[in-house]
């Protein structure tokens, strides 16, 4: 786990956290003494919403205090619940004479101090009622026994579908109603990569192996579930999780069940240390998971972070049952209308919904038609022996891929890290195209034409685009050589074309010898090539060069800037450079 914090320890931490929400919305107060995050408008003559609990899972829950949510969040210090006071306090600032609904996660603090403030306000004659969220299925019936399930990000779908509800003018009755209901049809469960770390401790805690993935894994670091030696699949591992969530054979776990005619909602949680493209494709499988294995479409997609456990690189998904949610004084349609309904809490998404009908993200994904624009007919062609070059491209292709670590090792070292994986994956369509029989033909012209295609397709980076402008110019200046000298001798006019492509990728780029970069090594390549036609002397040209980088000062991009270039004598092998004389290796 991280353990490393830009505060290193929690003092004022969570009042500065309050106070940096509220500076985001002029609508929201803080009660510095009570850690009290609230609703400076609160229309007292609706039902306030307030929920609470430790903080450490940012944007839960003072992330969603605002018009249309909650009217106020009582925060306790790090993992630890609010007292009593703090939260009889916080309903004095949103006072409501209709009554109060506290929606509070399934923990004995949270539980024993909002109970306590409800006795307290049923005392004073106001009505108050509390929602129990308890929507992680990792505690069975069998473990959770007397306390129950523990709560999750199920508790913000609470708090927007309630929020909703009262905003709209509910009544304490319906609103009372309508937040039982969704507790006890929302579930969720999570599976993380490692233990959170909370700013200031030690690393009491411990944390999973380098391999290993907990199922069920709690926001305090409770345990889970199942610990896993190895990080499964992302595909068996989201089917495993949502056998936990919809297997209704298992009597422990089979909290709510969900029929393909029902309309659900989904929610993809980020629980503070995942990164946001990881999210976003975990979405993407559990959307197809759901379909092809229970043949469920959810009408509603939620991701991002929702309640967090600090740092830890854990998800979790919740699924609601919107139908089965329905109550007397609200229907089927009025949950999804108060989920849509907007909203000013920081931290609630935006909603982009128009129908309730169930999402078809297959119509959303759209692809360009075939074109043969580009389809050229050609009448001359530098034709070689196909055995002969589908060795060579094929060489040179696992060279690049034996070489990633390295190059990637490298270019981390100086540079962003993606040389390597850059290439390849280059190195990897290029092998798929001559699967395909790319190289049957022996034409040279046709295998340019395709590294110009690969690099636009499979290759980013700097280093993708020079080599795309490159062989687009090695490709061009070879149909010219061709076409107007077709007698030449083959090795001559790919020595020229490959020099006049170097003289045309000079116009795009500022990169010279001695700058520490491909440059370093594909300048005395051709410049070798075209002065004698030497393959093996233009070769050891380019490993002489590639070498020579190992001493060489970066004088053009991220390199320039890392941190104690300027003290160091002796660098790693230029990546691009040394990525280029594997090539060329591999093809001569």
């Amino acid at each position: 786990m991280s353990t490393k914090h830009f505060f290193p320890n929690q003092n004022g931490l969570v009042v500065r956290a309050l106070k940096g929400v509220a500076s985001q919305n002029p609508s929201l107060g803080v009660l510095e003494s009570d850690k009290v995050l609230f609703h400076l408008d609160h229309d007292s003559s609706k039902v306030s919403l307030l929920s609470g609990g430790g903080s450490g899972h940012e944007p839960a829950h003072s992330g969603y205090v605002g018009k249309g949510m909650l009217a106020a969040a009582v925060c306790g210090d790090v993992f630890a619940s609010p007292n009593t006071k703090q939260i009889m306090n916080a309903c004095k600032v949103v006072g409501s004479d209709d009554g109060y609904i506290f929606i509070v996660t399934n923990y004995t603090g949270d539980m024993l101090h909002f109970g306590l403030a409800c006795e307290k306000i049923k005392s004073h004659g106001t009505k108050v009622a509390l929602i129990k969220s308890a929507d992680d299925v990792s505690v069975g019936r069998t473990m959770g026994g007397s306390v129950g399930r523990r709560g999750l990000s199920g508790t913000i779908v609470i708090n927007k579908v309630l929020g909703g509800a009262a905003e709209a003018g509910s009544s304490f009755e319906v609103v009372e109603e309508l937040g039982h209901a969704i507790a006890s049809n929302i579930v969720t469960i999570g599976a993380g990569l490692d233990h959170c770390h909370v700013p200031g401790n030690s690393e009491e805690f411990g944390g999973l192996g380098p391999e290993e993935c907990e199922i069920g894994l709690g926001i305090h670091n409770e345990p889970g579930v199942t610990r896993l030696d190895e990080i499964p699949p992302i595909e068996s591992l989201v089917k495993s999780l949502l056998g936990y969530l919809l297997d209704q054979s298992d009597s422990d776990r089979s909290f709510v069940k969900i029929e393909s005619t029902d309309k659900v909602a989904l929610m993809i949680n980020n629980l503070g240390g995942l990164s946001i493209i990881e999210q976003n494709a975990i979405v993407e499988v559990v959307l197809d998971k759901l379909s092809s294995e229970y043949g469920i479409v959810p009408i509603r997609v939620f991701a991002g972070h929702f309640m967090t456990s600090l740092n830890a690189p854990s998800f979790s998904i919740t699924l609601l049952n919107i139908t089965q949610s329905v109550t007397k004084g609200t229907s089927e349609s009025k949950i999804i209308e108060y989920l849509d309904a907007p909203t000013d809490a920081v931290n609630w998404p935006s909603n982009h919904y128009k129908t309730s009908r169930p999402i078809d993200l297959k119509s959303q994904v759209k692809s360009l038609p075939k074109s043969d624009d580009n389809v050229e007919k050609r009448t001359l062609d530098l034709l070689v022996d196909p055995s002969v070059l589908e060795s060579k491209l094929r060489t040179a292709s696992n060279n690049l891929i034996s070489a990633e670590p390295d190059l990637t090792k490298w270019d981390t070292k100086m540079g962003d890290g993606d040389c390597g994986k850059t290439l390849e994956s280059g190195a990897m369509a290029l092998l798929r195209s001559l699967d395909s029989g790319l190289a049957s033909p022996g034409s040279i012209i046709d295998v340019l034409e395709r590294i110009v295609d690969i690099t636009e397709e499979n290759m980013g980076g700097t280093l993708g685009a020079i080599f795309g402008i490159y062989f687009a110019s090695f490709s061009s200046s070879l149909k010219h050589i061709v076409s107007t000298n077709p007698n030449s001798d083959a090795l001559k006019i790919l020595a020229q074309s490959a020099n006049e492509a170097l003289d045309n990728l000079r116009l795009h780029t500022a990169a010279k010898e001695g700058d520490r970069t491909v440059m370093d090594v594909l300048i005395p390549f051709c410049k070798a090539l075209v002065s004698n036609y030497d393959l093996k002397e233009a070769l050891e040209e380019a490993h002489q060069a590639a070498e020579k980088t190992k001493t060489l000062v970066p004088k053009l991009g991220r390199a320039t800037y890392v941190g104690g270039v300027s003290e160091m004598t002796v660098f790693p092998p230029d990546p691009g450079a040394w990525a280029l004389y594997e090539i060329l290796k591999g093809i001569l």
